[in-house]
């Protein structure tokens, strides 16, 4: 199927204006910022992946899930970065072979962004709310079936048009914009359905979670972590909508007649190409304990997963006894003894003995439970800073605790 010939606003643009050269610079270094970015940590998880498989026989499933991500934002960025070919012209040439790989991974980067995006929310929905992971082969199947997805959808056009799919659209190439069929329903209706989706999944688990917060479901140490892990949610779907929603609306707006500028335009380009940077951020900062752990975290951690990396974390090791003076108001006592509080699971009694003696009895109580995430980041941790920086400094820190070592006299 041949298209008509081209008009003005889908054949080479001979000139880009001067006005618009800083517009589409801003697009090629955030574009390039998210390609390396998503390129490193991906280099990072394949590390970890290898690792886990070789030490311990399993990997993790959102892990997996992050990985499939980068490679859907590694796309993303390549398409925008491509832009520099046209910087390089000062010309959008749709003759040159960047202007259909631009105009494909355009296609797959937005639309696998969008896929992978929602099936780390329903992922999520399903691990923390309803404790339900999938089966490993049915994993996998569901990997594959969404990435055949993606190519399936994006080749549509493909099949259509050829060569003749991809054409200038206002500075960058894509689809002609005569297909606002082909737009809507390869591209747009799905980009929507994601961003939309996204809202509501996020919005579900951080009703649910409030709601088990209030009613008990957690201890009340928990509850805190729990409170601060709910809000920090809210920045998965926020960051999707901001990053999609500016070039969503501009291209909806120029199929009902009303094309957007080109600085805006590029200003679109420049969120949309910031998904990449911006989800590594966002992932690294709030699932590091996934992530950096040189042991695969198991697939059964649901909300301890998550890292709100402004509240603290409270010591799983070791125990505090505080002990203080005075009465308690509203605690009862009995004869002849008192109760001390203490900020464990331990409890203090003061027995009186005579007339001036007292005595204590501390009662600790043990709990054995499964180590989690956290517990593992602790430990190496704790690893990391015994370890010496080098020789040199672990004679120095061997030989300062030996200052008060005497050696006994060995007769001869």
């Amino acid at each position: 199927m041949a298209l008509k010939s081209l008009d003005p606003e889908s054949s080479t643009l001979p000139v880009i204006p001067s006005n618009i050269h800083p517009w589409l610079r801003a697009v090629v270094v955030l574009g390039f910022l998210s390609f390396v970015s998503s390129v490193t940590l991906l280099i990072i998880l394949t590390y970890r992946l290898i690792q886990w498989r070789i030490k311990s026989k399993r990997t993790n499933q959102f892990v997996i899930l992050i990985f499939n991500l980068l490679w859907a934002d590694i796309q993303q960025s390549l398409a925008f970065l491509l832009n520099i070919e046209w910087l390089r012209l000062d010309s959008v040439v749709i003759e040159n072979p960047a202007c259909f790989a631009q105009g494909w991974l355009v296609s797959t980067g937005d639309l696998g962004s969008g896929v992978w995006c929602f099936a780390i929310g329903l992922h999520t929905f399903a691990s923390v709310i309803l404790d339900y992971r999938l089966k490993p082969r049915y994993f996998f199947q569901a990997i594959v079936a969404l990435w055949i997805f993606i190519y399936g959808v994006s080749a549509i056009g493909v099949g259509m048009y050829k060569e003749d799919l991809y054409v200038r659209s206002g500075i960058w190439c894509w689809i002609h914009h005569d297909l606002k069929d082909l737009r809507l329903w390869t591209h747009y209706v799905w980009i929507f359905i994601f961003e939309f989706g996204n809202v509501i999944i996020y919005a579900i688990i951080y009703a649910i979670l409030l709601q088990r917060i209030r009613s008990g479901y957690y201890t009340a140490e928990k509850a805190m972590r729990v409170k601060a892990i709910s809000n920090l949610m809210v920045a998965y779907p926020v960051v999707y909508v901001i990053c999609t929603l500016p070039l969503a609306s501009a291209r909806m707006a120029a199929m009902s007649g009303k094309p957007p500028s080109l600085p805006r335009l590029c200003l679109s380009g420049a969120m949309i190409t910031s998904n990449g940077w911006l989800d590594v951020l966002l992932y690294t900062l709030t699932r590091r304990i996934m992530i950096f752990s040189d042991e695969p975290p198991p697939d059964d951690n649901g909300i301890e997963t998550f890292a709100a990396f402004w509240a603290s974390t409270p010591k799983r090791f070791g125990g505090i006894c505080t002990v203080e003076a005075g009465d308690q108001p509203g605690r009862k006592h009995r004869r002849g003894s008192v109760m001390l509080p203490t900020v464990n699971d331990s409890s203090d009694d003061l027995y009186s003995v005579g007339n001036n003696d007292i005595k204590l009895v501390t009662t600790t109580h043990i709990f054995s439970e499964p180590a989690q995430p956290a517990d593992f980041e602790e430990m190496e941790a704790g690893a990391r800073n015994m370890r010496p920086r080098s020789p040199v400094g672990r004679w120095s820190e061997e030989s300062s605790n030996m200052k008060d070592l005497k050696l006994a006299h060995i007769p001869v």
